[in-house]
């Protein structure tokens, strides 16, 4: 694989080192936020799923409108309203203002969550797809540890203008500083090959496949994407949820949208609520930066296994180890036995569990099941679920923290994950090496 393909992809994957900032960021806000504007539980969880909330209809018409005008073109606008979100976020004057900001902030990040990995997987050659695939999660990972360390800094910083009412504007404004990196570093990639093709532009195609695979197997390439898409007309929404493709797009639609229900961003959204309710590890935000670098870490390991294992068995592993840290977690608060260092152990568990398994796979698994004909609409419907779960989450959790404690609430994720293993072992199918031209060959069997 040439180092010119790693580069684009990279490149690409910045929008999710921002979706990881602007989604985890808030998490340290909270605790400053909360006595500036006087905010309730519900209120709590309308600043954190208003990002979520935000990224709905980021992710829902991402692909058609990227279809239409070109992956590249629609990663520069993401990059604009990040660099919106980011300077508004900082400036809010009210409440409002601040829940606007933050959705559009969420549009941004549902956009960036559809269209990088449609980029990615239409430059990556097949047998390096996955990992190159993985290149999206390892940003959001790295924006969330990002955002972990930003705030931390922040509020340990000894500058006299910080202070207790203001360290939140810091914390959300600091997202600027790599929104502009990205929007730069936009302008230098080119527009995805695949996409050429289907305008007809050939030759720009060609010219790109080049600079990823060897002269010869450039026009292959283009020959090949040619040939399928030729086959095949422009769909309509209707053509999308057609007997041909229904059943990939309901099972595209629900992995994306359990992801979210493992629970996970629980403890990036909210891993200071969750830590003020345990006593060990240290201050609350340096056991966020631990959360991260455990994230990171695991993530990395997952490198040299999604192309390796295969996405099934991954997914199928990290349901068990996900439930059983939960259950774990529930026990813990049960027994009030929040003193020592297994309770920061199973969440680390817990998130490294995620990280090299549904964290990797969700991002790489949703760009690649769809056929070309019907990519672009079809990965917007999945990560539009995973974004209405993530909003359900998101809203739910303080309350659920709230009203029936943490037993019950950790109990109910890990019965989730655990149910996963029935979802995985039924529907999801193997695509570890499949051209994305053939993958319509797969999901037929399923």
């Amino acid at each position: 694989m040439k180092s010119y393909t790693i580069l684009i992809s990279i490149v690409a994957a910045l929008g999710g080192l921002l979706f990881g900032f602007d989604t985890a960021v808030i998490a340290g806000a909270l605790h400053y936020l909360k006595p500036y504007f006087q905010l309730n539980d519900a209120e709590i969880g309308l600043i954190v799923a208003a990002a979520s909330i935000g990224c709905i209809p980021g992710a829902l018409f991402a692909g058609g409108l990227a279809d239409k005008f070109g992956r590249k073109k629609l990663m520069i606008v993401t990059s604009l309203l990040y660099i919106i979100a980011a300077v508004g976020s900082g400036i809010a004057a009210s409440f409002m203002q601040l829940v606007i900001y933050r959705f559009i902030g969420g549009v941004a990040i549902g956009m960036a969550s559809t269209l990088a990995p449609i980029y990615i997987s239409e430059v990556a050659p097949p047998s390096f797809r996955g990992r190159l695939g993985m290149l999206q999660q390892l940003a959001i990972v790295t924006g969330i540890l990002l955002s972990f360390i930003s705030n931390y800094l922040i509020v340990e910083a000894s500058y006299s203008f910080l202070n207790n009412d203001n360290f939140w504007r810091y914390m959300l404004a600091a997202a600027v500083v790599p929104s502009v990196i990205f929007f730069v570093l936009l302008l230098l990639v080119p527009e995805s090959p695949r996409w050429l093709v289907s305008k007809n532009k050939t030759t720009d195609a060609k010219k790109i496949f080049g600079s990823i695979y060897s002269e010869q197997e450039s026009q292959e390439q283009v020959d090949l994407v040619a040939a399928d898409i030729a086959s095949e007309s422009t769909p309509a929404l209707k053509d999308v949820f057609s007997p041909r493709f229904r059943k990939v797009v309901i099972i595209g639609l629900v992995f994306a949208a359990v992801a979210q229900l493992t629970g996970i961003n629980i403890v990036f959204y909210y891993a200071p609520l969750i830590f003020e309710k345990i006593h060990v590890g240290g201050s609350v935000l340096f056991q966020t930066i631990l959360t991260g670098i455990v994230n990171l870490i695991f993530t990395l390991l997952a490198f040299p296994l999604i192309d390796r294992l295969g996405r099934k068995k991954l997914l199928l592993s990290g349901s068990v180890i996900m439930g059983l840290c939960m259950f774990a977690l529930s026990a813990l608060f049960y027994f009030n036995q929040l003193q020592n260092y297994f309770v920061l152990l199973t969440i680390f568990v817990y998130i490294g569990g995620f990280a090299c398994t549904w964290g990797v796979v969700l991002w790489v698994y949703v760009a690649e099941i769809f056929p070309n004909k019907i990519r672009g609409t079809a990965t917007s419907i999945a990560v539009f679920g995973n974004w209405v779960a993530n909003s359900i989450v998101s809203l739910t959790f303080p309350i659920m923290l709230s009203q029936l404690g943490p037993v019950a609430t950790f109990s109910v994720y890990g019965i989730i994950n655990l149910s996963m293993v029935l979802f995985v072992s039924r529907y999801v199918f193997e695509t570890k090496g499949v051209p994305l031209e053939k993958v319509e060959e797969l999901y037929a069997k399923v």
